[in-house]
């Protein structure tokens, strides 16, 4: 005897269809991204030229890699970012300040305080330099050491030089905001307009000379033009 169905059995809801399609979607999303990854660590080709603006847009800023974690070229350098503002008193009279070294306090607190806020500020800062004087991969260096004269090679130099002028485009824009939140903190009383950067290299001096106190290294400037001020908000 057949019993009739009273219509209660258990249906399928919409969490176990989540669950069922969830390990599928996962899969894809990893794909993707392994794709995307090859792609963007494959060398200079063709079909990379065509793709790199939507791959670059994926990997960066999130998944950029800096193998130099790896195998990091120590630098016998030390840098400095020393600000120089411009802005409006109460009376409407404007002035320029000298300049001031705003990298030193930071390693000052750093070497007295290991858990301080000052290691989140250096570092953007570095980020400024770093994106304003970049070095070039391996891939790069190959490219523009074995120079042809093909079209191919021509479309490959010209995205490694809009690539470099963007990220020195980005490394003047972080730190001039880097010297605006410099300028607004060191002078609350003027109206700011405007801001200077100017960065100080000084390399280590020579190796024979390590055991002398009084041994300095070289010096070098480079400065960036006067930049507008932008209100940057404490985060």
């Amino acid at each position: 005897m057949t019993v009739p169905s009273l219509g209660n059995e258990k249906s399928t809801t919409l969490p176990e269809k989540v669950l069922r399609v969830l390990p599928a979607a996962l899969i894809g999303v990893l794909a993707m991204h392994f794709a995307m990854t090859m792609a963007y660590l494959t060398p200079l080709n063709p079909v990379k030229l065509r793709l790199m603006p939507v791959v670059e847009g994926y990997i960066r800023p999130f998944f950029e890699q800096r193998w130099t974690l790896f195998a990091p070229n120590v630098d016998a350098l030390t840098r400095y970012v020393l600000v120089s503002c411009r802005g409006e008193d109460a009376q409407g009279v404007v002035q320029e300040q000298p300049w001031v070294n705003i990298t030193l306090p930071l390693h000052e607190l750093k070497q007295r305080y290991r858990l301080t806020p000052a290691d989140r500020l250096d570092r953007a800062q570095t980020v400024g330099i770093s994106q304003l004087t970049p070095d070039d991969d391996e891939v790069t260096k190959k490219l523009l050491s074995k120079p042809a004269d093909t079209e191919q090679y021509r479309q490959a130099v010209a995205h490694v030089e809009r690539q470099r002028e963007h990220t020195k485009r980005l490394g003047s824009r972080v730190l001039g905001r880097v010297a605006s939140s410099a300028c607004a903190s060191l002078y609350p009383s003027l109206r700011m307009q405007q801001v200077r950067v100017r960065m100080a290299t000084i390399k280590a001096p020579s190796f024979s000379q390590r055991m002398e106190s009084e041994a300095t290294g070289d010096t070098n400037y480079t400065e960036l033009p006067w930049q507008p001020y932008e209100e940057v908000k404490d985060p």
